[in-house]
């Protein structure tokens, strides 16, 4: 498999909805969900090149075994880097950023020859990775936004609506243009290049995100960097010692199904259901909690994505949220290879994906 990175920038207005519009007001995410991706690039081969379409495996919404084409959400950048989410069980001083040890009350940090001593707090977002290396919260690019007010179309015209109408104008969070994310997806040999080549060609036909017909979710997408995902495992992997714990983070929900119900928790299933996907991708399934078991969790609701039936929201699902982390130990090669992989349903819409970082 070949894994890729690079950017998505936006060249019009976006809007990504959360599905919690408020009266007349729609939000927007501050991210570009995988699963918006996949709608769009899977509504545009379906229309215009079903073998790639039937190649990538985008009608198999939950067996990853029998697709090969897996988008990852679209993260604000930090310093030119993707970002990831901040593990829910730290905490960091609410004047200087830097990592509170779970020991102490106040910040130990020495600024202008003096003991910082402010209290910390839990952040429950997207960092940079420097966060991690220096223990110090480093905040992503500015996501800037706009709103605007628009007004229905009717029979009679594009105009505010008059007395007695019962349609009124509605409010448009959107994030404003020549914003940049960080792009990842991890795709088979044999559809990877026709897959960038067919991006961009999709972005500009179909659009991304919500509120096309008003002029929005035009974006320009650009792969920088594509290798094969054994190099990339290798190389990631020396930065991980078999003698050492690591903080496993989810970096985005993660869905694990029990039949038809979904599980909430980092518990034995949830280390068997890793080591299975790494087995089935011939690497080692020894990834394991560590000498500290306890797991933190968020909860979150996710979305599901139906190209059967017809590009629509299919299923609300209950999914550990991102943030949630185990320590854990494992062989350096499992370790970079559940970054590529991932674990749970829906990983073709962007869920499932991890982060490894030292433990902090």
């Amino acid at each position: 498999m070949q894994v890729m990175t690079g950017t998505i920038t936006s060249v019009s207005s976006l809007h990504f909805g959360s599905g919690r519009a408020r009266g007349t007001f729609s939000q927007t995410l501050s991210y570009v969900p995988g699963r918006t991706l996949r709608g769009m690039f899977g509504w545009y081969l379906y229309q215009y090149n079903r073998d790639l379409f039937d190649a990538c495996g985008l009608a198999e919404d939950h067996d990853p075994e029998r697709m090969s084409l897996f988008f990852r959400n679209g993260y604000p950048l930090s310093e030119g880097e993707r970002s990831v989410y901040a593990p829910v069980k730290s905490r960091w001083c609410k004047k200087c950023g830097a990592l509170i040890e779970n020991e102490d009350n106040e910040c130990e940090q020495v600024n202008e020859g003096r003991l910082c001593l402010h209290e910390g707090k839990k952040f429950s977002g997207l960092v940079g990775k420097r966060t991690f290396s220096e223990k110090r919260l480093v905040t992503t690019d500015l996501v800037p936004k706009r709103l605007e007010t628009k007004c229905p179309i009717t029979r009679d015209g594009h105009t505010s609506m008059g007395d007695g109408w019962t349609l009124s104008p509605y409010h448009v969070e959107g994030i404003e243009p020549g914003v940049s994310f960080g792009f990842m997806m991890v795709a088979d040999d044999l559809v990877a290049d026709d897959v960038v080549l067919s991006l961009n060609e999709a972005s500009y036909a179909c659009g991304l995100g919500g509120f096309r017909s008003r002029g929005y979710g035009l974006v320009n997408v650009s792969v920088d960097m594509k290798v094969s995902d054994d190099e990339y495992i290798a190389k990631r992997a020396g930065n991980f010692s078999t003698e050492d714990e690591y903080l496993l983070i989810l970096n985005a929900p993660c869905i694990l199904r029990s039949g038809a119900s979904s599980m909430i928790g980092i518990d034995m299933s949830f280390f068997e259901a890793i080591n299975r996907r790494l087995e089935s991708k011939g690497y080692k399934g020894d990834i394991c909690p560590g000498s500290d078991p306890a797991p933190y969790i968020t909860r979150s609701v996710v979305r599901g994505w139906s190209l059967k039936n017809g590009n629509m929201v299919d299923e609300i699902v209950p999914a550990n949220g991102p943030g949630s982390c185990v320590v854990v130990s494992g062989s350096p090669s499992s370790l970079a290879a559940l970054e590529v992989y991932g674990v749970g349903d829906l990983q073709s819409c962007g869920y499932g994906e991890m982060f490894i970082s030292g433990v902090i």
